[in-house]
């Protein structure tokens, strides 16, 4: 026992040591390997390294220390430009058929653009089956980032209506008001006509609800909310909503159209954000499409607003009263219709309001920020942008002055 314990203090103790001090082992450096055989590292800082003619991407590699490269501004304009060439090709594109579809059908037979189903598909199935996969071929190419899902209840779902529908009659007026003040310097101009209340007012009614209440926001929202959003989405919210706003806007062609369909390209672009799912943004414009389509034209019907238009344009007070008496229930709709216009702007306004001072309204942002004092001419100035914006703003004073 005494041995044992001599050998295994002469093990303890190094040779000149003190008898109370321990021999320190040396740590293992990086790489090398403790007595075990098993190898000791240690972790060392990790530093993004950037490739050329790319950005960087934050979340490349998670769980370490990334340091930010430059912001490439070059890689950015080409996103935005293909963004907007894919929607310029699909205006382009959809033109071109339609203008060879009308003549076609001049010189063959011109007694079909009686019919009026007929008429309305030469306008949309040569963007429908032309434009759009065009778009969206073009569009798939480019990199894109899906919203997360996020709930959005009955109760956010009815204030959103209450300020979609607000929005809706805000930025027709603005619109139709724009336009009679071109007018009024241009009488040839018809800028304050709304290309979509003709069609309404002039055509089949069933046909209408069809294509503007059902077929059409489904189109739109694919293409515009979750095409469009989805690839917009990695440079922030609040730029996603902007921009998909404006390139919703144009797309109408029609300088009355324009100011609304921007607000509600906005608004549904939020939702979209927000949620994430295409379904409730489909349905705001399903719901949208049927108020501001279908309502008027019933209204205006049972109220019999040409007549009336007559009877005032007489300037007899006797038959304007005789009128309103003969017809108290139908004016009575129109009335509380034209009320309900009013009512909803107003509350609409103010729940905007409400929900912006509240900090209800909300921008995350994106894998990219944009640097301020060139965003403009990150997200406009770029040959994509320039030709969309160029052709629809062509396309609006055709319409306006054709």
């Amino acid at each position: 026992m005494d041995g044992n314990n001599q050998q295994f203090q002469q093990q303890a103790q190094p040779q000149g040591g003190p008898a109370n001090q321990y021999y320190q082992q040396p740590q293992p450096q990086y790489g090398q390997y403790t007595q075990q055989g098993q190898p000791q590292y240690t972790r060392q800082p990790q530093y993004y390294q950037t490739i050329p003619g790319q950005g960087f991407d934050p979340f490349a590699m998670p769980g370490y220390y990334q340091q930010p490269a430059p912001f490439d501004v070059k890689g950015a304009k080409k996103h935005f430009s293909g963004i907007g060439l894919s929607y310029f090709l699909f205006g382009v594109i959809a033109t071109v058929v339609q203008i060879i579809a009308y003549f076609v059908i001049d010189a063959l037979n011109p007694g079909l653009w009686d019919n009026y189903l007929f008429t309305l598909l030469v306008g949309l199935l040569p963007m429908y089956l032309f434009g759009a996969p065009v778009c969206v071929l073009l569009m798939k190419k480019i990199p894109s980032e899906k919203p997360e899902r996020g709930p959005w209840g009955f109760g956010r779902f009815i204030a959103g209506l209450i300020i979609a529908v607000g929005l809706m009659y805000i930025g027709s007026f603005i619109g139709t008001y724009i336009g009679l003040l071109i007018e009024s310097f241009a009488p040839e101009a018809t800028a304050s006509t709304n290309a979509v209340q003709e069609m309404v007012f002039s055509g089949n009614t069933l046909i209408n609800v069809v294509f503007m209440v059902f077929v059409g926001p489904v189109v739109e929202e694919l293409l515009f909310r979750k095409l469009l959003c989805d690839r917009l989405r990695i440079y922030g919210e609040a730029v996603t909503v902007w921009i998909s706003g404006f390139m919703f806007g144009l797309f109408h062609g029609n300088l009355t159209q324009f100011v609304y369909a921007f607000l509600l390209g906005c608004l549904l672009a939020y939702v979209y954000l927000k949620t994430g799912r295409i379904t409730v943004t489909i349905a705001y414009h399903m719901l949208l499409n049927f108020i501001g389509s279908v309502l008027p034209l019933l209204a205006l019907s049972a109220a019999d607003i040409d007549g009336m238009q007559e009877i005032l344009s007489s300037g007899d007070a006797d038959l304007v009263t005789q009128f309103v008496e003969d017809n108290i229930e139908s004016f009575a709709i129109y009335v509380l219709y034209a009320l309900s216009i009013f009512g909803f702007m107003i509350i609409g306004l103010l729940l905007l309001i409400i929900f912006a001072a509240c900090g209800k309204i909300r921008f995350r942002p994106g894998r990219y920020t944009l640097p301020s004092g060139k965003r403009f001419g990150i997200v406009i100035i770029n040959v994509g942008m320039i030709l969309f914006i160029l052709s629809e703003i062509a396309e609006i004073l055709i319409n306006m002055f054709a």
